[in-house]
């Protein structure tokens, strides 16, 4: 690798790990030629690629500032970088539907199967500094930097969160629409006269998520006048059910003997009779390049969207 480009990857590196915060002064050319021991043309030509990159932004005798006002990539959408997991079947299910996508609409997927959050934190870095400009994040849990996401939205970086972690103001959103899912599986209990709904999430995972879909469900009931309860007791009164966060979830109560009600419709939850609302992978997987594709056009004038996609009837 060129000295040039050593001392570009350090800098914007030192940027997004927050050294160097939005609206910040950036280091003077003698300064990073004193860190770098570079000369001088040699710095120009990095910070000249910074400033290509909407890392900095520089004005004769005021010198360089982190740039502090959102951005985005813009052009032809050419590779998108995914933080998917693979341990999950289904993250596993989405990337594969993605992927499909994305080589129908002849884009390149660039996969980094972080298994934590914070590995995810690492990753992305990796991918950016690479030159990857657009991003699709399957947040794993709550160590996710925020704060760099948002350093890498006013960077210029394209961002989408997917399921899971929902990112606020700092980047697109796009899942399942859990109350409309909820609802389907909630008519369907009451048709099936049940009188009693034990809300299971085994993991207790800190996600946004779970938290929808419980307190959806906790609507929802009422709404039918069935009584709900978090945990599943043991043993389970006449006229339950157990509606599970989700199919892994759902299926480690199979040996409970009542009916069971979930979200995911993967092939395993509908051949153990579970009955369960199938989320639309290609709809989702349309919906993320969709987003990309409207933070490409609209530049600094984006605003964060949801983008909840129903879902199918229940299985089961």
């Amino acid at each position: 690798m060129q000295l040039t480009e050593q001392i570009y990857q350090a800098l914007f590196q030192a940027v997004l790990t927050g050294e160097f915060q939005p609206g910040q002064r950036f280091l003077t050319e003698q300064e990073a030629m004193e860190r770098f021991q570079a000369s001088r043309i040699t710095i120009r030509r990095a910070f000249a690629r910074l400033e290509e990159s909407h890392i900095i932004s520089r004005k004769p005798k005021v010198g360089g500032i982190v740039n502090s006002t959102f951005a985005a990539a813009a052009g032809a959408l050419q590779t998108v970088g995914m933080l998917v997991p693979l341990d999950d079947p289904f993250a596993r299910s989405f990337l594969h539907t993605f992927c499909r996508e994305a080589a129908r609409r002849d884009v390149i997927t660039a996969l980094e199967p972080a298994a934590t959050g914070a590995e995810q934190n690492r990753a992305v870095m990796r991918l950016v500094l690479h030159g990857v400009r657009d991003l699709v994040v399957w947040g794993i849990d709550r160590e996710l930097d925020f704060n760099l996401f948002l350093r890498l939205r006013i960077l210029g970086v394209n961002l989408v969160f997917f399921d899971r972690i929902h990112p606020g103001k700092i980047a697109d959103y796009v899942g399942l629409d859990n109350e409309a899912a909820v609802r389907l599986l909630i008519r369907r209990a009451a048709a099936e006269k049940i009188r009693h709904i034990f809300f299971a999430d085994p993991c207790a995972l800190d996600i946004d998520t779970s938290r929808e879909r419980r307190e959806f469900c906790r609507k929802a009931c009422a709404a039918h006048q069935i009584d709900f309860t978090e945990g599943v007791p043991a043993p389970l009164p006449p006229g339950s059910a157990i509606f599970a966060v989700n199919d892994p979830a759902a299926l480690r109560y199979l040996h409970c003997g009542v009916p069971l009600f979930s979200i995911d419709g993967t092939p395993e939850a509908q051949a153990a009779g579970i009955v369960s609302c199938r989320q639309p992978m290609d709809k989702l997987a349309k919906a993320c390049f969709q987003a990309l594709r409207n933070q490409r056009k609209q530049g600094e004038t984006w605003v964060a969207h949801d983008h909840r996609i129903a879902p199918e009837e229940p299985k089961g």
